[in-house]
């Protein structure tokens, strides 16, 4: 039987961040005898190596790396008012296409290329299906655009969402503008992804016509050693660790970005230092490291800590990996948002330590927590009973209690796409 081809547009593939890991570890695990998959990203940026971001590629897959700004505050003024056009005018990026050029908007180089391989594989009788991956937004036009010029299947992954708890800047404008360009992206729709119930459950009510469901971040499992084989430690682990971990302490991690992702996130953060700063007992032996980008009003929180902490900055995912399977505890701050899912928590859930999360509400975040058994959470709206929930929480848990994470594996989550990508060719 022909293979099934599909193409993925997801501009940040090769960024190597944690949005990057969503399809990036997913696609690797569907079946190379059945697919044949072509991810549409942009091309790195400087000092990243496109090779070696997809040498983890098992299966028939093959990633372009192409030029070009998408929707954001890079993104020139003509260039974004284009990309918000094509979502309306969905032949126009077509009209502009030539060869890969550097002076054109990245959904222009994205479905020149994607065009020819789908034309080529129709004419030769193979069914083909597009995936768009938000954000950028460009991901999802180009997407709903090949799929209503070939009339294919289509699959709209909105990640942690676009209009439901706003990301972008903010403004009535923007928010028009934004629920504008989802309404069409999302028509061309066959199903609708995304991370948490929340979302899923707003799209289900603003989209009542539209297919539905749930696609969870997820860890990927050969990112992670197995429990009982020893991890080969980079020698910068252990130089980080000497560096910034008094001897014989237990490490609490915290890693990515806090408030730069979700401003309400840092009230979290205020609550666990001034938490902490009042509890001497339970900071004694600990020490608390933050691995990641902060802004400087969470720098200034840190600096009134009473307690052992380090903030040595961003690290490249590798080593933050490894630093991670090294904790006690990890630690996850989160905010107001109801959807937050944050792709992090994924990957500390497959790093093995107890998770602490500190939230201003429950969320998907502690609902997952809730459900896997893999750590606690605590809301800073409890009071005075929140810092004393915190202090248990950082204590060692039992060492039977149940855990179970295998619904997050990527590996597991390809049979679910797998499904849905099934069901749009034979549909």
């Amino acid at each position: 039987m022909a293979k099934i081809n599909v193409f993925v547009f997801a501009a940040h593939h090769l960024a190597g961040n944690i949005a990057a890991q969503r399809f990036k570890g997913l696609l690797k695990y569907l079946d190379p005898a059945k697919y044949r998959i072509f991810v549409f990203a942009r091309e790195p940026a400087a000092g990243v190596s496109a090779s070696a971001s997809t040498a983890t590629s098992t299966a028939d897959i093959t990633v372009f790396p192409l030029p070009g700004h998408c929707v954001g505050s890079e993104s020139s003024t003509a260039a974004s008012l284009l990309t918000m056009a094509s979502a309306f005018l969905r032949p126009l990026p077509f009209l502009l296409s030539g060869s890969a050029e550097r002076g054109q908007p990245w959904l222009v180089n994205a479905l020149a290329a994607a065009d020819r391989l789908c034309v080529e594989k129709r004419d030769a009788g193979e069914r083909c299906v597009a995936i768009g991956t938000y954000s950028p937004i460009d991901s999802l036009v180009a997407a709903a655009s090949l799929a209503s010029r070939h009339r294919i299947g289509c699959l709209q992954d909105f990640r942690d969402g676009l209009v439901f708890e706003p990301l972008g800047k903010p403004g009535s404008l923007r928010t028009w503008v934004r629920s504008l360009v989802e309404g069409r992206v999302v028509a061309a729709a066959d199903l609708i992804t995304s991370v948490s119930p929340p979302l899923v459950a707003d799209f289900q009510r603003r989209y009542p016509g539209k297919a539905a469901a749930i696609l969870p971040n997820g860890y990927d499992p050969a990112d992670f050693v197995a429990a009982d084989k020893p991890i080969d430690d980079d020698t910068r682990v252990a130089a980080m660790l000497a560096r910034h971990v008094p001897a014989g302490a237990r490490l609490i991690g915290h890693f990515g970005r806090i408030g730069a992702s979700d401003g309400s996130a840092s009230k979290s953060l205020d609550f666990f230092v001034d938490a902490l700063n009042e509890s001497p007992a339970v900071v004694a032996g600990n020490h608390v490291m933050f691995v990641g980008e902060l802004t400087a009003a969470e720098r200034a929180t840190l600096e009134r800590a009473r307690f052992s902490v380090s903030a040595p900055g961003a690290v490249e995912r590798t080593l933050a990996l490894q630093l991670m399977q090294r904790c006690d505890k990890l630690l996850l701050l989160t905010g107001s948002r109801a959807s937050c899912a944050t792709g992090k928590l994924f990957e500390y859930l497959a790093a093995g330590a107890d998770i602490v999360c500190v939230s201003g509400v429950r969320n998907a975040a502690t609902a997952i927590l809730a459900e896997t058994g893999a750590g606690c959470s605590v809301l800073t709206s409890a009071g005075a009973s929140a810092g004393e929930a915190l202090r248990s929480a950082l204590s060692p848990r039992p060492a039977d209690t149940h855990r179970d994470i295998s619904p997050y594996s990527k590996q597991s989550q390809a049979g679910m796409l797998d499904r849905w990508i099934s069901d749009m060719v034979h549909s």
